[in-house]
């Protein structure tokens, strides 16, 4: 996939799945100031919560320096102030993670999210010119950034960290939440994605194939698939999210030789852990005071 990486299909699902219900959110109650209050509880909490921990529990756990002058070095506080707002990050902690595999960094998954909040902001103010409540205008205002971002890749232009790609993905899958009692999600429209992608694999069609084929995965795995016994009040993903990635560079710092797939039960227990903490701890207890316990559930896409 030219451009791109096995990894930019994963957040591909992560931007299609976040578009589509924000989305819904928006179009289900209409004022901006909650909609701002929502994003802001959603994010910034559990945020704030695995920063402090990355610099006060992974940080004294791993660094190489004696705790006095890990806490007394600037750079700690450093790494706490520079990323109180997900825009431009700060990646390291003194003697943290310095000669892993993947060096200096302590929780690289968190670009995705700048990307993730600044769409949010982009679609408030759409929201606010009130073009997402009315289905053709907004149609048009995406459609057209989508075939601008297509002429850009098409001839070429650099597409830093995916960005481009990411909103596509994102109006996409807001386009679907507008555009959902017409939506058409089948088995057959999944399996000729699939196919569609394998003979345009190496081409320049594969790129945005692959990416509609993302989208369209997330819709048909939600509404077309058998519903998974999972308890509806139990929402781990932002959790996940969060700590997957200090817990695999704190495995990566233990065992260097590790290999991914003895990592990968060993970083997702640990993680669901510290995602079950977040979510009962922090998430749900200020989603429950702030959005409500009976909060509207999404409007399902029509049978087929």
């Amino acid at each position: 996939m030219p451009g791109y990486y096995a990894g930019s299909l994963a957040v591909f699902f992560f931007f299609a799945i976040s578009g589509y219900l924000v989305t819904l959110s928006l179009l289900r109650q209409s004022s901006i100031l909650r909609y701002v209050r929502n994003r802001v509880v959603r994010i910034w909490p559990a945020y704030i919560a695995c920063i402090l921990f990355c610099a006060f529990a992974i940080g004294l756990a791993w660094t190489t320096l004696s705790p006095s002058a890990y806490l007394h070095d600037k750079a700690t506080w450093h790494f706490i102030t520079g990323n109180v707002i997900p825009k431009s990050f700060v990646w390291a902690l003194p003697g943290v993670f310095a000669t892993n595999p993947y060096p200096d960094v302590v929780n690289g998954s968190l670009w995705s999210l700048a990307v993730e909040v600044r769409w949010y902001l982009w679609l408030g103010i759409l929201a606010a010119l009130t073009l997402v409540r009315r289905r053709t205008a907004f149609t048009v205002v995406a459609c057209a950034w989508i075939a601008w971002c297509g002429w850009q890749w098409w001839h070429g232009v650099a597409d830093a960290r995916d960005v481009r790609a990411l909103g596509c993905v994102f109006l996409g899958g807001g386009l679907c939440a507008v555009w959902r009692d017409r939506l058409k999600i089948t088995h057959i429209g999944m399996a000729a994605l699939v196919v569609l992608a394998a003979i345009a694999h190496d081409s320049r069609w594969f790129g945005p194939i692959a990416a509609i084929a993302a989208l369209h995965f997330c819709l048909w795995a939600a509404y077309r698939l058998p519903v998974l016994p999972w308890p509806r009040r139990i929402d781990w993903s932002y959790g996940l999210f969060l700590y997957g990635f200090p817990v695999e560079q704190s495995i990566a710092a233990w065992n260097p030789a590790i290999t991914p797939l003895a990592m990968l039960p060993l970083a997702l227990a640990g993680a669901a852990i510290l995602a079950a903490l977040s979510w009962h701890g922090i998430e749900r207890p200020l989603l429950d005071r702030f959005k409500g316990k009976t909060a509207a559930t999404e409007t399902p896409l029509p049978a087929v």
